[in-house]
């Protein structure tokens, strides 16, 4: 989107982020700054380097698994993986933005645990420009479904990366937010291996009750809901697959046709 075309909103959350910006910057440097995590160079806020930084807007892959998005290395059209025993049966497509690996692990540990809330219009940047290239493949705008956090998780940290990334796509680009899904677990998913992700399909997240559901979606003249053909799942890492399919399955059970997946980083 050019200047010209974000409403005054638009206009008013960006320089509102500028001015947050370079306050942070302000304070990082009185602080000693960051360093780069790709370089090691020193940096202000963002810890990566003007230099590196042209790397992160380098997004997708050459070769791709036509099923879970992983990068193909010696296979051709569906990974190993997805061969033998695939997760992802409810999504129509899968898109990933960076292998989970070297310095761009570093970089989502930096901002999912250790609180690098600066990352965020970064990563929601990123989210944005792979959005706006699958909307002009199927055509239509696409209403954006975040998976949401295991519960409690905002209440002992104080936010969740997901939510506040949806938080930014929905104030600096218009881009519609559908809260649709609950989660049911407690347990964090990093603490279970391939098999147990796997035999959690199905049980981990649900679609909300009516009630909540008839708040968030876009109603007609005539107060019908009107439930999207096609949404996009955000999430911010793809393992076995496990969460992206549950959360897809339930939206499909709910008569949404068409489900793709955008996560900033793939274990490849």
């Amino acid at each position: 989107m050019k200047w010209n075309e974000f409403s005054f909103k638009n206009r008013l959350f960006a320089l509102w982020i500028f001015f947050v910006s370079l306050v942070q910057s302000i304070v990082s440097l009185l602080l000693g700054g960051e360093k780069c995590l790709c370089c090691s160079k020193r940096t202000l806020r963002v810890p990566l380097c003007a230099s590196c930084m042209p790397h992160i807007w380098q997004i997708g892959f050459k070769k791709v698994c036509s099923i879970c998005g992983r990068p193909l290395v010696s296979e051709i059209g569906v990974c190993s993986q997805c061969k033998e025993n695939p997760a992802l049966r409810s999504v129509d497509k899968a898109f990933s933005l960076h292998s989970y690996q070297l310095w761009k692990k570093s970089l989502l540990f930096a901002w999912k645990l250790e609180d690098k809330r600066t990352l965020s219009p970064y990563f929601a940047s990123l989210f944005y420009k792979k959005l706006k290239s699958l909307e002009e493949e199927y055509g239509a705008n696409l209403s954006v479904v975040p998976v949401p956090p295991r519960v409690g998780k905002i209440r002992e940290k104080g936010w969740d990366q997901i939510e506040e990334l949806c938080y930014y796509l929905e104030k600096g680009w218009n881009v519609r937010i559908l809260r649709l899904l609950e989660r049911l677990s407690h347990v964090q998913q990093k603490k279970l291996d391939r098999v147990q992700r796997l035999e959690g399909i199905g049980s981990s997240y649900r679609v909300k009750n009516e009630k909540k559901i008839k708040k968030i979606l876009p109603k007609t003249q005539s107060g019908e809901m009107m439930l999207p053909k096609a949404v996009v799942l955000a999430d911010d890492v793809l393992t076995t697959g496990s969460t992206i399919e549950s959360c897809a399955r339930e939206l499909k059970k709910l008569g949404i046709e068409h489900v793709f997946s955008i996560t900033l980083f793939i274990v490849d």
